[in-house]
């Protein structure tokens, strides 16, 4: 019997593996990026009169227009591939780099490693404590400028913000005596 077709990720869920995973990849622990964010931090370069080119957001992520975005995309992964019989649910999802999600594919991440041992990616200092993929600029340039949004850029403000209350919620009731 032939699989479902795999529905789309929930912005909602998505949201909330990113910030669970610390915006960081799963394969090569390297910080990823928010494209929405370099979306509109392009706008907002272009708008104060920067007359030189810039390769900052590609719809696609071509390398010859937006390279950050090419290598550090943000992306959601299926840990074990959906076409291998894996689950389309959260505990089957990480965080990937554009990168590494394209060239995983559909293996094993046993098997793309044994391909691509690239060396991890490990801080003198020790793992990011507080990137956010700079979905905080996206949240601050957004609000400056809301009928720009799509519908769903939009949704992935709105899912956001909520995600950052909850937290900020969480915090402010762990730090009561």
């Amino acid at each position: 019997m032939p699989r479902p077709n795999r529905q789309k990720i929930p912005i909602a869920k998505q949201v909330e593996v990113l910030f669970r995973d610390g915006w960081l990849c799963w394969l090569c622990h390297r910080p990823t990026v928010f494209p929405l964010a370099m979306k509109y931090l392009a706008e907002f370069v272009r708008e104060k009169d920067y007359r030189t080119p810039i390769a900052f957001y590609d719809l696609r992520y071509r390398r010859d227009q937006a390279p950050i975005l090419d290598h550090l995309a943000c992306v959601i992964d299926h840990v074990e591939a959906f076409s291998r019989g894996g689950s389309h649910g959260g505990d089957n999802f990480k965080v990937a780099c554009n990168k590494c999600n394209v060239r995983k594919s559909a293996r094993a991440k046993e098997e793309y490693l044994a391909e691509n041992p690239g060396k991890r990616v490990k801080g003198k200092y020790g793992e990011p404590q507080h990137w956010d993929g700079m979905a905080s600029v996206f949240v601050v340039l957004a609000r400056q400028a809301p009928d720009r949004l799509t519908l769903n850029e939009r949704a992935w403000l709105q899912e956001i913000e909520k995600h950052l209350e909850k937290r900020a919620l969480a915090s402010r009731l762990s730090q009561r005596p």
